[in-house]
């Protein structure tokens, strides 16, 4: 075993664990051997390289869809989610460079210290671009269609598209799941969260609401426009999270999770799903944010993701801790970070963690001339403008 030292200013392990200052990394190849303080480190694997720097865990970005990539910056928000997807879905139609866009967002993911993600993908198509930038996780095929006929022939075209992808390369995972309530027919959003890792859009908007408890607002001038019947626009929930609830388990992404009641943050609760948020694409598209401390206070499992880049300005998970992090500045920094080191929400679980025996990518960033007092909180604030470096790649976990 050739073991080499990286030794920092501060040295960050995960969520579950201060920081340490004059700290050390040691490691096998990809792998970490040991992490703890720079003299001790050293004492058993030898002298370290020592950097004015941050190391710290790799990251994960938990929800994004890499296929609209060439739509960066051409879908305008500002009017709501519908006049935004309507958007999207007519730009979408005109094509472009989608698979140069896929590619640049992959490679963008890599600088941005992205190890493991939740991608939302219509035709897999993103599989070969993060296999080549070695980043990991779970590619979560989605199914629309809002009638039972047109989720049922949806499935079926999605499982043929599935057989015929093969591997989707070294810790990429494929998954099935419904897009919204609004969006996938409930008998089949329900199959689909029952059976295994999932997702789902879910309350991103209050427009939603009203389009489950009373079918009015604009999701039921949508569906009626692609073809509904009219006579088929029932309500049927008290909410988008009650419509789902019963399915929502500890393997489940809830994506957004905006608008909440006191009976959905509950609900969400006993489910164990995992609350992804998104606060840059909230804001570009309807100017909300989450209620971040509430679901913090409620125990709620959480994660963040960018969504794509035609709703958010970059893949960077520091990026949008950074805007919760001046929404909500009473939430402690470390906190925040956690959020984006949740490698075990898209099936990546050794990454967000240094822990001996795994390889869950290893990142630095540079101070510079600062010595920070709170790594965390510099890492929200200035060092989102530091390039990360990679001292370490991540190995997925034989049989995760």
């Amino acid at each position: 075993m050739t073991v080499r030292v990286a030794a920092a200013t501060w040295v960050l392990s995960g969520p579950d664990a201060p920081p340490v200052r004059d700290g050390a990394v040691a490691l096998d190849g990809d792998v970490v051997v040991e992490v703890g303080p720079r003299a001790e480190v050293e004492a058993r694997h030898g002298p370290a390289g020592v950097r004015q720097a941050v190391i710290l865990p790799a990251l994960v970005n938990a929800h994004l869809h890499l296929e609209l990539s060439h739509l960066a910056g051409e879908v305008p928000g500002g009017r709501g989610l519908v006049p935004w997807i309507e958007t999207l879905v007519a730009r979408r139609a005109l094509g472009g460079s989608v698979e140069e866009g896929m590619a640049r967002g992959a490679a963008a993911l890599r600088e941005a210290g992205v190890a493991a993600v939740g991608e939302v993908t219509n035709g897999l198509g993103s599989a070969p671009h993060l296999a080549r930038e070695g980043i990991a996780g779970t590619l979560f095929h989605e199914i629309y269609g809002f009638t039972e006929r047109r989720a049922a022939e949806a499935m079926r075209a999605a499982a043929g598209v599935r057989d015929r992808a093969g591997d989707s390369g070294p810790g990429l995972r494929v998954a099935p799941c419904p897009h919204a309530v609004y969006s996938t027919f409930l008998g089949a959003a329900a199959e689909l969260l029952g059976a295994g890792p999932s997702s789902i859009h879910l309350a991103e908007v209050p427009e939603e609401r009203s389009f489950v408890a009373g079918a009015t607002g604009p999701f039921a001038d949508l569906v009626l426009r692609l073809g509904l019947e009219p006579g088929a626009l029932r309500p049927f929930a008290r909410s988008a999270v009650d419509a789902v609830a019963p399915w929502l388990g500890p393997e489940t992404l809830v994506i957004h999770a905006v608008d909440l009641d006191a009976l959905d943050v509950a609900a969400l609760r006993r489910s164990g799903a995992t609350v992804v948020l998104c606060p840059r694409s909230n804001r570009h598209v309807s100017g909300l944010l989450p209620d971040l401390p509430r679901l913090l206070e409620a125990g709620i499992p959480l994660a963040v993701g960018t969504d794509s880049l035609a709703s958010s300005p970059s893949l960077s998970p520091l990026e949008e801790l950074a805007v919760l992090r001046r929404a909500f500045p009473a939430v402690a920094p470390s906190r925040l970070l956690a959020l984006a080191w949740n490698g075990a929400a898209v099936g990546a679980p050794s990454v967000g963690r240094l822990a001996p025996g795994s390889a869950p990518g290893v990142l630095s960033c540079p101070l510079g001339s600062v010595i920070p007092e709170d790594p965390f909180a510099w890492l929200l604030e200035e060092g989102l403008a530091r390039p990360l470096e990679w001292l370490a790649r991540h190995r997925p976990e034989v049989g995760a």
